[in-house]
């Protein structure tokens, strides 16, 4: 089944996803994992000289506010 360009993480390939994690200031080894979700992404990725880190990725609109509150 192919999906359209336009669903909502149709970009997000392992190379964002890294890029996207190095951007907010960890400088990652290039291991990532994907976990189980319903309805985000999210992943499990390795870090320089530090414990694995979760990213999780939501689908656009979900949330009114920049960042839901339980990542506050």
């Amino acid at each position: 089944m192919k999906y359209a360009a336009t669903t909502p993480y149709a970009n997000l390939s392992p190379d964002a996803v890294l890029a996207a994690v190095e951007a907010a200031g960890v400088r990652t080894d290039g291991r990532l994992l994907a976990l189980n979700s319903f309805e985000n992404r999210v992943y499990q990725v390795g870090v320089e000289d530090a414990a694995p880190l979760i990213a999780k990725f939501y689908r656009g609109g979900r949330w009114r506010q920049f960042r839901p509150l339980s990542a506050q």
